[in-house]
Order: structure tokens, then C-alpha cells, then sequence
């Protein structure tokens, strides 16, 4: 008998209820493993339509490796959940497609599409601003004035929100990288120490790149300095747990710097 038969004469409740379930039990077993699969398989049977559920059995396919199936299961997440006018699991896409897939004109373009559907500059993907991840997609294109406009608008709608923008340091971080790859080095300094200020005087990525400039305008002293402060805090860098961020830096790059300049 088909899951479709066996759940003819079950009440809505009913279905929410033995669905949520089989999703409880899943969270009992490590997301990477076939029998977290299993029981995230049977509440999607039961509740074929419930995002949530569709969209968490996506994170097993992606921490097992088969990353287009994830990507399959996701897409059909976002499909019910965009049809619905909800933007949740597009949210979620967005930051996966530019982090794990690199994929940045998928990005571009779930960033967009979240805008028209929310009619709303400012949204959170996966726990950063949309915007945030719009304008590295584009600086990671070569899109440099399009991507500091993006930045700029981050922060212009966060200070409409209340926010205090020194904390994004991201975002001014990736402004300066912006400006340095279009040879503005004055405004990439600038926006190199508004990122140092946000965190709280502790980011070796800002003082690597900061040492860079200097080292291309030839003072050896300052780029020295800014090397060895990047050195001398290597726990603050961007470590992200599961993947790594544009201009991440490692040791052996402040360590090859720092030679040259002996």
C-alpha cells in the first residue's frame, strides 16, 4: 500500500503529528548517516510539503559529499516554499550557493529574487545580511563598483534599523578588498581599519591585507607591523567551521611575507 493510501484517512493533525515524529527521532542519529535519512525520508512522505523538513534532509546529502543530490532536494524546497511567497529556504540557498558551491551568480540572483519577493533591501541569509552575500558573489566576479554599492546599502539600511554598523566588519573588511583590487588604496586603508574597529582591534585577515598595501607603497616598517599583528593573533582569523571565507589568511602566507621583508 502506497504512503499516499496510508495516510487517506489521517486527519491533518494527525498527519503534522506522526510526521514531526519520524522528524524528532531523525535528530537521534548524526546528520551524515543513512538512518537520519531514513527517518527525515518517512516525515517527508507523510508531510510531503513541509519545507523544513526538506530542506534539513539536504544538509545530510551535503555533509556525506553527494552535493548535487542536496542541491536537488533543496531546489524542490525552495520551489514550496517561494510558491508560498516565503523566502526561508531561498535564504538558505543563497548563502549555500556562495559559500559551499561558489556558484556567485546563483547567488546573485536567489539575493535578488528574495528582495522582490520580501519587497525588503535588508534580509538575513542563514544568519548575515543578504547584501553581504550579494556583494562578495559580485567582488569574487571582478565586480568591484557593484559590490561596494551593495556594501554600502548593508549598511545604510542597518543604520535605519538601529544598528551599529562598526559592528560589520565583513562588510567593511570586503569594501577594502574591493577598493584594493581597483588600486584605491587611501579608501581601502580607510575601510581596512573601520573592519579593525568593528573587531575590536582583532583580525589578521585586515592587518595581512593592510601589510599588502603597504609592502606595494614600499613602506617596509608599517608593512612589518601589520604582518606581525596578523601573525600574533592567528584564533581571530575568519574560521568558519565548515567552509572557508574569501581572503581567509593562514599562517604560511604571513609567514612567506615576513621573509620577504627580512
Amino acid at each position: 500500500m502506497s504512503s499516499d493510501k496510508l495516510t487517506d484517512k489521517l486527519t491533518d493533525k494527525e498527519r503534522d503529528s506522526i510526521a514531526k515524529r519520524f522528524d524528532d527521532i531523525s535528530v537521534y542519529f548524526i546528520q551524515p548517516s543513512q538512518i537520519h535519512r531514513e527517518y527525515k525520508d518517512s516525515a517527508i512522505a507523510i508531510h510531503p510539503e513541509k519545507v523544513d523538513y526538506i530542506q534539513r534532509l539536504s544538509y545530510s546529502y551535503k555533509k556525506v559529499g553527494d552535493h548535487i543530490k542536496a542541491m536537488e532536494i533543496l531546489n524542490k524546497a525552495v520551489d514550496i516554499d517561494t510558491a508560498k511567497g516565503q523566502v526561508n529556504a531561498l535564504q538558505y540557498r543563497a548563502w549555500t550557493l556562495l559559500y559551499y558551491y561558489r556558484d556567485y551568480e546563483g547567488a546573485i540572483k536567489d539575493v535578488d529574487l528574495i528582495e522582490k519577493i520580501t519587497g525588503d533591501k535588508y534580509s538575513a541569509c542563514w544568519g548575515e545580511p543578504c547584501g553581504l552575500q550579494k556583494g562578495e558573489a559580485l567582488y569574487k566576479l571582478g565586480k568591484y563598483d557593484e559590490a561596494i554599492k551593495e556594501f554600502i546599502t548593508v549598511n545604510e539600511e542597518e543604520e535605519k534599523l538601529g544598528f551599529n554598523i562598526t559592528d560589520n566588519h565583513l562588510v567593511f573588511f570586503y569594501l577594502g578588498r574591493c577598493y584594493a583590487e581597483k588600486e584605491d588604496y587611501k579608501n581601502a586603508i580607510i575601510n581596512f581599519e573601520k573592519s579593525l574597529k568593528g573587531a575590536y582591534n582583532m583580525f589578521p585577515e585586515a592587518y595581512y591585507q593592510l601589510g599588502l598595501i603597504y609592502k606595494n607603497q614600499k613602506d617596509y616598517i608599517k608593512a612589518k607591523e601589520c604582518f606581525l599583528k596578523a601573525k600574533e593573533m592567528p584564533e581571530y582569523k575568519m574560521n568558519e567551521p565548515y567552509f572557508e571565507r574569501f581572503d581567509e589568511v593562514f599562517p604560511y602566507m604571513i609567514e612567506k611575507e615576513l621573509k620577504e621583508l627580512n
